[in-house]
């Protein structure tokens, strides 16, 4: 209590208690505000963390099944952690018998191709394993030289013309099919980031190094190439078609972020391919 000058009579005011007892409270409260501020940041942040991991495992499984769905029949094979394949660009059925005599060119059932975009392109015929795909000797792929329209109905396929009098294919397609493709791809995964490669020609036996295809172009990061036992995850596996099935390729993508290792995001997807050479 204290006098008032003004009134002449004793007024009461907070004492030194009553203060700390004050700012106890207001303390208490702070921290109680604080800490569920903080615990509402933390799910936030671990949202946003688990949300960039799916999209970006979404992203890396569409884009990978989309150009496999697209592969040559038997063109892929799996090395360690990379996967190889020959996308295929166009398609359609010849006319002439292409296996009894070398040759130049043959005429083909008309197709949708510009004969424009030729260069670095190969034609495939009957390609069943990955050795006659990649083995030159094999004779069921060659280089493409044009395509030209004949008449409304047909186009001329022509052939390399580096040998003389042409090429030979090995046999003749049971459907008389024929692919356009374009040089091989090769996803690989490396340091925990997925890469996809192009442009570094063709090769007899799969590479996996960046001396032999390239740096890459990055596609996700953040993939586990170890299990929680440190023991290899078959991130690609492959298996062949038969009469009965198609051939397929399962894809097994664990994402784990940094600040989480703990926690893993598993893309687990089978891709079915061409089954018809």
């Amino acid at each position: 209590m204290f006098l008032s000058k003004s009134t002449g009579r004793y007024q009461r005011g907070f004492s030194l208690v009553e203060l700390v007892a004050v700012i106890v409270l207001l303390g208490l409260t702070a921290a109680a505000t604080s800490q569920f501020i903080g615990q509402g940041m933390g799910v936030y942040v671990d949202t946003v963390r688990r949300d960039a991991l799916q999209q970006q495992g979404r992203f890396a499984i569409e884009r990978l099944s989309r150009e496999l769905r697209n592969a040559l029949p038997g063109s892929v094979r799996v090395l360690n952690y990379c996967i190889e394949f020959v996308p295929i660009e166009a398609a359609s059925s010849y006319l002439d018998n292409i296996a009894d005599f070398a040759q130049t060119g043959f005429q083909a059932v008309d197709f949708d191709y510009s004969s424009v975009a030729v260069n670095g392109r190969s034609v495939a015929v009957y390609t069943v394993a990955n050795e006659d795909v990649y083995d030159p000797g094999r004779g069921a792929v060659t280089e493409l030289l044009s395509v030209a329209a004949v008449d409304t109905f047909q186009r001329r396929v022509k052939l390399s013309e580096d040998s003389d009098p042409g090429h030979r294919f090995w046999r003749e397609s049971p459907t008389r099919r024929f692919y356009i493709v374009t040089e091989p791809i090769s996803f690989c995964l490396s340091a925990n980031q997925l890469l996809r490669h192009s442009d570094y020609g063709w090769l007899a036996a799969q590479a996996t190094s960046t001396a032999a295809i390239g740096d890459g172009q990055l596609v996700a990061e953040s993939i586990a190439s170890l299990d929680a036992a440190g023991d290899p995850i078959a991130v690609f596996a492959f298996s062949s078609g038969t009469l009965q099935r198609a051939g397929a390729v399962h894809l097994d993508f664990r994402f784990r972020d940094s600040a989480a290792e703990d926690e893993q995001l598993v893309f687990s997807q089978e891709v079915l391919l061409r089954n018809t050479p």
